[in-house]
């Protein structure tokens, strides 16, 4: 084989490879006959109430790496075509409504949100559950954008059996804390810059309320705060470069620096908050990330 074959031999290979390992963002999988691809709608316990929710169930009767995938706040993005791709690539994903939002009963609220995101974790883990829609208990990972990201964080900071968690402009509360200091006079108005984006949507809470919550002591609203628990957990945090300072990361990546953490990876796209012009970019780095820890899993077990 001569040098110039070899080369575009070399090429052809590549991108083969590129596609077979991407075609999930882009190509529909041949129909399983007898265990298809299915939206379920299940309702998960949390608190005295029961949550809304939709497990998006890949196909097939073999145990599925699963995925807990957590909006942010109210959820205006939920990234439901990044868990259609994660699907089609073999994935289970469980996405839900907090307590108090979008329909779901009960009271809305950033410290509820948490304990949200555990009884969601809880679910998964149930034996019940995991036999119905085929879900690997051992192989199970947490994604959150926004308000999500910082759940997620707590969620994996409290258990370190998580595979993997991806933090998508993640918030940190805190960080909100100054511009909410504000005179009686000017906090409404403070509040509404913070939360303009909410009203209607949580069940009666309002931009005062959240506002409130996260000024009220006796509550870490840090995200960096969970640096020291996951720092040995494999961590992907992608930001936007056109996004506000509390969801860009900075003090977690820092924590994280500081304490070793040995497999954390932080990817930067040039878009906004909600990733608007970068939903493909973002379901490839997504895809990309997880199939790695897959076949990491796969070569250790």
């Amino acid at each position: 084989m001569n040098t110039t074959v070899r080369k575009l031999f070399c090429v052809l290979v590549l991108a083969g490879s590129s596609r077979a390992q991407f075609n999930a963002i882009s190509t529909d999988p041949a129909r399983d006959a007898v265990h298809p691809m299915r939206n379920e709608a299940v309702w998960i316990p949390s608190g005295d109430v029961k949550m809304n929710g939709v497990m998006f169930v890949a196909p097939g009767v073999q145990p599925h790496p699963t995925v807990l995938l957590l909006h942010g706040l109210p959820g205006n993005e939920q990234n439901l075509d990044v868990a259609q791709t994660l699907r089609r690539a073999g994935y289970n994903v469980l996405t839900f409504h907090y307590r108090g939002s979008w329909g779901s009963p009960g009271n809305f609220s950033q410290a509820n949100g948490v304990e949200d995101g555990q009884a969601a974790w809880v679910f998964l883990q149930d034996p019940a559950n995991a036999a119905k829609f085929h879900i690997d208990p051992k192989t199970l990972f947490v994604i959150g954008h926004s308000y999500g990201g910082f759940v997620a964080a707590r969620l994996a900071a409290r258990h370190p059996e998580v595979e993997g968690v991806v933090l998508l402009a993640p918030w940190s509360p805190a960080a909100d804390v100054p511009a909410l200091s504000v005179p009686a006079s000017q906090f409404a108005a403070a509040a509404h810059s913070a939360f303009d984006d909410v009203e209607g949507r949580l069940g009666g809470v309002t931009d005062l309320d959240l506002a409130k919550e996260i000024l009220a002591p006796g509550y870490d609203w840090r995200l960096e705060s969970s640096a020291a628990a996951i720092k040995n957990l494999p961590v992907l945090i992608v930001i936007a470069k056109h996004d506000s300072a509390d969801d860009q990361a900075g003090k977690l990546v820092a924590a994280l620096n500081t304490a070793r953490a040995s497999n954390a990876t932080t990817v930067q796209m040039d878009t906004d908050h909600a990733f608007s012009d970068h939903r493909i970019a973002l379901q490839r780095a997504i895809l990309q990330w997880l199939q790695k820890r897959k076949h990491l899993l796969s070569t250790s077990r």
